[in-house]
């Protein structure tokens, strides 16, 4: 069984466990959407940092950045590197999710399996995901505490 990392924005760190629930060595991409990226109010600054976390990244193991959509992308990648299973970093972002539900319609023999990571922080209430600044007033005082709590 060949494994396939497919990165998204919210999980980009060498360390995350997805990279333990791949077999070793699996490749790793990232579909760079600007559509996806726009409906996620993604705005320059951040591209500009995904960017260079991402050149920061390809230098230490094996990913590739493509353009495009995942639905449209993914199935040729997974063919190519002969992938079996599909593995993705969980996201509460609904529009990454969508997203992942696009690939999983597009490659229905596939497995694709969504890792969990540890919360940066747990909130008490469902977080709005609209604008990072919302989010962060909500979750700043849990995010300054030892463990997030």
């Amino acid at each position: 069984m060949a494994d396939l990392v497919w990165l998204h924005e919210g999980a980009l760190r060498r360390s995350h466990p997805v990279f333990a629930a791949a077999e070793h060595g699996a490749p790793a991409v990232f579909i760079w959407d600007d559509a996806r990226l726009a409906a996620s109010h993604v705005g320059l600054k951040r591209r500009l940092f995904i960017y260079e976390t991402l050149a920061e990244l390809a230098g230490e193991m094996a990913l590739e950045i493509h353009a495009g959509t995942a639905e449209e992308l993914l199935p040729r990648l997974a063919a190519a590197k002969q992938a079996s299973r599909i593995l993705m970093p969980a996201s509460p972002d609904p529009v990454m999710l969508a997203s992942f539900g696009a690939v999983r319609r597009a490659l229905p023999d596939l497995d694709l399996d969504l890792v969990e990571d540890t919360p940066f922080v747990t909130l008490t209430s469902q977080p709005d995901l609209g604008r990072f600044f919302r989010y962060w007033n909500k979750a700043k005082k849990g995010a300054m505490r030892p463990h997030g709590g």
